[in-house]
């Protein structure tokens, strides 16, 4: 049996299977080796790869070979770019939780997180990953693969939206520490206030120990604190995410 296929569907294949591994290599959770083997990410790319490699052989793609470089380059560039934005902006959480864990007193030793493969505080592990089983449980991640496949729907990145991408990771990086400390300010304002509490309780009995009672209360809140404002995740994660699918549609819409 002989399988003809076409060099512009061949081609179109190869393009999409670069920008989805590119893709898969940032995005969260697929962008940790640990968790995720490479083989595994190299499958879902090829999976991606023949969904819609119809659509972009229809698009008009190079055969030339310098322009093929340069059509595969810009590929890898466009899923890089998407795939570190939701990554991004999904990161804030975590970095509400290792603000929580820092002001709360909960200055245990870093420990080897196991979605991104480095040393974060403990709250900064728990958040995280609550975010990313709130993402599988809410049908996120239909969401941030549906808005990839649309991706292709554009030509991908340029020389000329150097500046539009510029900006817009600017934007995003100034987004990720607003998110972060949102999600923890009222615990944060919390602990704040008992500190001044606490203070004020050393002035006026002076025989208290306030130092030793200070500790295991301010943890004690914290912990009782975590359980409560870690509801305002759900709601921030939807906004982050699609902020990052909107940012990702800007981009290309640029190129």
């Amino acid at each position: 049996m002989v399988i003809d296929i076409s060099a512009p569907l061949l081609v179109g294949f190869v393009l999409a299977f670069v920008r989805s591994l590119a893709w898969l290599l940032f995005v969260p959770p697929f962008g940790n080796r640990q968790t995720v083997p490479l083989m595994a990410s190299v499958g879902i790319a090829l999976s991606l790869a023949v969904a819609v490699a119809p659509h972009v052989a229809g698009s008009g793609i190079p055969l030339q070979t310098p322009t093929l470089i340069g059509a595969i380059v810009l590929q890898a560039l466009t899923g890089v770019a998407l795939g570190f934005l939701v990554q991004l902006l999904i990161s804030a959480v975590m970095a509400a939780g290792a603000m929580t864990d820092l002001f709360g007193g909960l200055v245990l030793p870093p420990s080897v997180d196991p979605l991104s493969g480095g040393q974060t505080p403990v709250l900064g592990q728990f958040y995280e990953q609550v975010a990313i089983v709130l993402l599988f449980a809410g049908n996120g991640e239909y969401l941030i693969v549906n808005g990839f496949l649309n991706s292709f729907g554009a030509t991908g990145l340029s020389l000329s939206s150097l500046g539009t991408i510029s900006q817009v990771v600017t934007t995003d990086v100034a987004t990720f520490f607003t998110a972060a400390l949102e999600i923890a300010a009222p615990l944060l304002i919390v602990l704040f206030a008992a500190q001044v509490v606490l203070g004020m309780l050393s002035k006026a009995v002076p025989q208290m120990n306030v130092y030793w009672l200070g500790f295991p209360f301010q943890i004690l809140l914290t912990l009782l604190l975590v359980g409560v404002s870690i509801t305002v995740i759900p709601d921030y994660l939807a906004v982050l995410v699609t902020r990052a699918l909107t940012d990702g549609a800007a981009l290309l819409r640029a190129g």
